[in-house]
């Protein structure tokens, strides 16, 4: 009876010690594949070492990844561990021009390489059509569409389906829409064009009569002089404006409020307001005193005018009463610029004084007021730029500032900012990460990625510089105006 407890008992704690061994196995398991997913790799001379990782991902795909000199086993699009600190990475693909850059790998930290973009060295190319004159072209942030004027008329041309080796053209007749258009001609200049998300409408701006107006791209027919129809829109809502009544209300600045354009975000006579062109309403005031604006989703970040000795960035979210101090500028010459994105549910809020970079972080943008801005603050230095305005990328990933042909590139996928000098006046992105000019003296057309690596020559002559240029959204077709024998030609070229 002794030796069966007793063969019971062994029994008894052998069970145990499998359990606890197991139990120690699948923790020890655990463990390891936390450490490796982490980075963390055991050394041929056995030390631990914690690698970082970068996903490199190329348009094309398929090309030949060379790091420090060393080539991988893997082709893009690839993940490759990497041992923290700098790391000279260079494409290469045949055919195609080659790309390189110096990366900081961070160990523990994914570095998302998903950008370089390799063209191929010898593209076909077409004339899609040709034009004795040409007034303006204009791509679509998304760069699936474009507008096109040929001369000082009312009759312009939607371009779509860039993506595809046939685009369509489309006429819209803008007759009537604003003043001094009715017999079919517009000498107007345009000072702002923005495209609403979904690409059904334009808010366009007219520099001589300061007229707003929202055209309808589905249906020209159902296009909105705002200008003509506010004093109707705030009649509709029964609102007086906080401006004296006497005061002639005009229209200063305006912005897609949403996605689909039918709500818009106006300055009118120092306030903000909101018009609704489906009921054809306009909010009371969002906020008062203000010089200019910003808007990201349902927040409004914005200057006020300068009295008492100070003017004011504040913030407010839509719907909100009150608005948060973000900062307060006692330099009645100081240049303000400010913006507000999101990138990985994070959301950034920058802005300038001066010369002086203010960046700050946080989950999301603060609500309900105050005199303190909650969030983190990433960036306080000065740089060689005094920037008038900051301009939000299409993909929300960068803020681009701008002092004449110098500007400020913030990089909200790592935090940081870059300053160069960009040999042009204006901002032109030519996909999500490139920026592009053309060489007005040579039609160069020269390219580089937003950091000014990797400078490309895509047209060696005869390239426009007045007009836009795009690839198209799947990545196949490269669009720009060049110079004809007479006129201009719009140039697809295969990429």
């Amino acid at each position: 009876m002794d030796d069966l407890e007793e063969l019971r008992r062994k029994r008894a704690i052998k069970v145990v010690l499998t359990d606890i061994f197991m139990a120690l196995s699948v923790v020890a398991i655990v463990c390891i594949l936390v450490a490796v997913v982490a980075g963390w790799r055991i050394n041929s001379d056995f030390s631990i070492q914690q690698n970082g990782l970068a996903a490199i991902k190329t348009s094309p795909a398929g090309a030949k990844i060379i790091i420090d000199g060393d080539e991988q086993s893997l082709q893009t699009n690839a993940r490759i561990m990497l041992p923290g600190g700098e790391h000279k990475i260079e494409i290469e693909k045949d055919g195609y021009e080659r790309w390189e850059k110096t990366v900081k790998i961070t160990p523990g930290w994914l570095l998302r390489l998903e950008y370089p973009r390799l063209f191929k060295q010898n593209r076909e190319k077409k004339v899609i059509k040709d034009y004795e004159t040409l007034k303006f072209f204009y791509a679509s942030p998304d760069h699936n569409s474009a507008l096109l004027s040929t001369n000082d008329t009312t009759e312009w041309y939607l371009i779509t389906d860039l993506a595809n080796e046939k685009p369509k053209f489309k006429k819209l007749n803008i007759k009537g829409i604003f003043s001094g258009t009715e017999e079919g001609e517009f000498t107007h200049k345009i000072k702002k064009l923005e495209w609403s998300k979904n690409n059904e409408k334009l808010l366009i701006g007219i520099s001589e009569t300061n007229e707003w107006a929202i055209l309808d791209l589905r249906d020209i027919k159902n296009s909105i002089n705002l200008t003509e129809n506010y004093s109707r829109y705030e009649a509709n809502a029964e609102i007086v404006l906080a401006a004296s009544t006497k005061t002639k209300k005009t229209l200063t600045d305006a912005k897609f409020e949403n996605e689909s354009g039918e709500k818009v975000i106006v300055t009118v006579s120092g306030n903000l307001v909101s018009l609704d062109t489906v009921s054809k309403t306009a909010s009371k005031p969002i906020a008062e005193d203000v010089v200019k604006f910003e808007i990201y989703g349902t927040s409004i970040i914005y200057s006020t005018r300068f009295e008492e000795g100070r003017s004011f960035i504040k913030l407010i979210r839509l719907g909100d009463k009150n608005p948060t101090i973000v900062a307060v500028n006692t330099d009645k010459n100081a240049i303000l610029s400010f913006n507000l994105t999101k990138q990985n549910s994070t959301s950034y809020l920058l802005y300038t004084i001066g010369n002086r970079l203010h960046v700050f972080k946080a989950t999301d943008f603060p609500t309900g007021g105050g005199n303190k801005l909650n969030m983190k603050k990433i960036i306080d230095e000065e740089t060689g730029v005094i920037p008038s305005e900051a301009i939000t990328s299409y993909n929300s990933e960068f803020i681009v500032l701008r002092e004449g042909s110098r500007v400020i590139i913030f990089d909200s996928e790592l935090e940081l900012w870059h300053e160069y000098d960009y040999g042009d006046e204006e901002i032109r992105f030519l996909d999500d990460y490139m920026f592009y000019r053309v060489d007005k003296a040579s039609g160069k057309f020269l390219t580089w990625d937003f950091d000014s690596t990797n400078v490309r020559v895509l047209v060696v002559d005869k390239a426009v510089n007045d007009f836009n240029a795009l690839i198209s959204s799947n990545n196949k077709y490269f669009y720009y105006i060049a110079k004809a024998e007479e006129g201009y030609s719009l140039i697809q070229e295969k990429l």
